[in-house]
């Protein structure tokens, strides 16, 4: 099925997938699915570091491991 948020193929549970849950508790909330705060990052708002955050979600940012 298709989310309602990012319309890909994903498995979905009341119509959105766990990447999208992910990302609205990091907006809404400031931690993600597992409770682990976003903290700000150095040179970033808080707010920065959120969308950062989902960014890497999306594979849009890569993660520096």
């Amino acid at each position: 099925m298709e989310c309602k948020c990012c319309n890909r193929e994903q498995e979905l549970r009341m119509g959105f997938c766990f990447d999208c849950a992910n990302a609205e508790s990091i907006i809404v909330d400031g931690t993600d699915m597992w409770d682990k705060p976003i903290e700000k990052k150095e040179g970033m708002s808080l707010s920065l570091s959120k969308i950062q955050e989902i960014l890497k979600i999306y594979g849009v940012v890569k993660n520096k491991d």
